[in-house]
C-alpha cells in the first residue's frame, strides 16, 4: 500500500511540474510587445551596434525608411526618429549639406507632396550583389547601387530608377554620398 501511495504521489508531482512548466513557457512573453509596426522596427534598429555590412544592405535599409515616410502612418516624433536613422546612413559630406532641421523640413514637404498626389511606393528592387559597381574615386572606395521604384498614383503606376552613390568611411562602413536619376 505504501509503495502504491508513493508511486501515485511521484506521478502527481511530475504531472504538476510538467503542467507548471508548460504554463510558464506559454505565458512568459505576455505583456511584451511582439508585433512591432514597420516604423517601430526601423526606429528601434540600433545602427551603432549592427550597421549594415554591404553597400546594398545600406541602400535596402534606407529604402525601408523611405517606404515608412510615404506609406506608413507615423507620429511627428516617429518621423523625427526615422530621419535620424536615415542621417546615420549618410556620409558626413551629405549630412553637412542636409542639416537635421533642413532635412526634416524637406522630408515633411516630400511626404505632403506624395499625400497630395495620392502616391505610394508599392515596391522597389535593388541591384543584386553582383550588379553593384565598385570603383575607387580619388583614392576612396565607392559603390553604385541601382534601385527601381514602382509608384502607384491616381493616374496609374509609374516606374522610376535611382542610383545611389556610397563611400566607405574611416570605420569601413558604407555611407550614402548622394544619388542621381
Amino acid at each position: 500500500m505504501k509503495k502504491n501511495l508513493r508511486t501515485i504521489i511521484i506521478v502527481v508531482l511530475c504531472a504538476g511540474l510538467c503542467i507548471g512548466y508548460y504554463y510558464y513557457l506559454s505565458n512568459r512573453d505576455k505583456g511584451k510587445e511582439t508585433n512591432l509596426t514597420e516604423v517601430e522596427q526601423v526606429i528601434t534598429k540600433d545602427l551603432d551596434k549592427s550597421y549594415p555590412k554591404t553597400a546594398r544592405e545600406v541602400v535596402k535599409f534606407y529604402n525601408r525608411i523611405l517606404k515608412c515616410y510615404y506609406n506608413e502612418e507615423h507620429t511627428e516624433k516617429e518621423l523625427e526618429q526615422l530621419t535620424e536613422q536615415a542621417r546615420k546612413l549618410m556620409d558626413q559630406e551629405l549630412q553637412e549639406k542636409n542639416p537635421e532641421d533642413t532635412y526634416l523640413t524637406a522630408v515633411k514637404a516630400d511626404i505632403k507632396s506624395y499625400a497630395d498626389e495620392d502616391k505610394t511606393i508599392t515596391s522597389y528592387t535593388i541591384d543584386s550583389t553582383n550588379e553593384v559597381t565598385y570603383k575607387t574615386v580619388n583614392g576612396q572606395e565607392c559603390a553604385y547601387v541601382e534601385v527601381s521604384y514602382f509608384v502607384q498614383e491616381k493616374k496609374g503606376a509609374n516606374k522610376a530608377s535611382q542610383t545611389y552613390v556610397l563611400r566607405k568611411d574611416a570605420n569601413g562602413n558604407w555611407k550614402i554620398l548622394g544619388f542621381y536619376q
